[in-house]
């Protein structure tokens, strides 16, 4: 274990050079000048000048990549255009709404991934297996947008029983929050629980046909011990990996979600990099990003030991 975790590490390090370097030239690719959006359309030539010399944007590109490097190593991404300040701290305060949507959106679908999964599996020509294919397809296929914008229309603008944007924090009212939760993690839940329950029904057919259930059952085991002690945690070895990646990939799709839902998390703090050219901004959230993603999946890797006893480390 120590080892995978030391492997880790140094896979972390390396990801974050890569997509660290990979997202400065590219950023630099983009047309515009970040001292033209943050001064505005009336801005003259000499303000504009004075700014980017400021900032260090008249210098080689060459000349601004090393200093920024050499600042990362020392645990300094830059200041923020848009927020006038140190680009870290700006990132963990908008750290929870992100989190929230991501861990909550997971867990639910898990949790109704798995039994929903189990019963397609044990009894394949009940309706609930024979719906499973085209059900998961249209949740694997359906637009996040899209949803999120009918979500917004009729429970927002039809009925009016949920609040279709903002955030409210867990410490100041925790009734609010959930509210202002609700639809976004519904719209994430679509997509990821078709992809759980798609991924573990196949596993838990695979598992079924085991002759060592078989002899479970020979043994006088019930069929919800055979399914949920002894088939379910050797199938939930591929879920695992699909489970982690999930979670990385709503990271970094959670952008239209908190866009659309005008939640302060990553998504919307990327977006308005973006839009006011703030490169240090736009850089720091997708090195966040890539962090959270590489501890994921060391969780998930971790969990394979919980999930099945025979796997082993080296």
């Amino acid at each position: 274990m120590a080892g995978l975790v030391l492997r880790r590490i140094r896979d972390l390090v390396i990801v974050l050079f890569l997509v660290g370097t990979a997202m400065f030239f590219i950023i630099h690719l983009i047309p515009g000048n970040p001292a033209i959006a943050l001064l505005g359309p009336y801005a003259t030539q000499e303000q504009i000048a004075d700014l980017t010399a400021s900032m260090g944007l008249d210098q080689p590109l060459l000349t601004q990549y090393v200093t920024w490097l050499g600042n990362l190593v020392r645990g300094d991404m830059g200041e923020s255009i848009a927020f006038s300040g140190p680009v870290l701290p700006v990132i963990f305060d908008h750290i929870m709404p992100t989190i929230l949507l991501a861990l909550g959106s997971t867990v639910i679908s898990a949790a109704i991934a798995v039994p929903l999964a189990i019963h397609a599996a044990a009894k394949p020509r009940s309706l609930w297996a024979r719906l499973v294919t085209p059900v998961t397809a249209f949740g694997l296929a359906m637009p996040s947008f899209w949803l999120a914008l009918v979500l917004v229309l009729v429970f927002g603008v039809i009925f009016r029983i949920l609040p279709t944007s903002g955030y409210v924090d867990f410490g100041t009212d925790p009734g609010q929050a959930v509210k202002y939760l609700v639809l976004p993690i519904v719209v994430l839940v679509s997509h990821q629980a078709a992809l759980f329950v798609a991924t573990l029904r196949e596993s838990m057919s695979g598992e079924l046909l085991g002759l060592y259930l078989r002899s479970a059952r020979a043994k006088g085991v019930k069929e919800r011990g055979v399914l949920y002690r002894h088939a379910l945690p050797n199938a939930l070895l591929p879920a695992i990996t699909v489970i982690g990646s999930s979670f990385g990939n709503v990271l970094g799709g959670v952008i239209v979600i908190e866009t659309v839902f005008s939640i302060p998390g990553w998504g919307q703090l990327l977006y308005n990099g973006i839009t006011s050219r703030d490169y240090q901004l736009i850089i720091g959230v997708t090195l966040m990003i890539a962090v959270v993603y590489v501890l994921v999946n060391l969780i998930a890797d971790l969990l394979y030991l919980v999930a099945d006893p025979r796997v082993r480390v080296r």
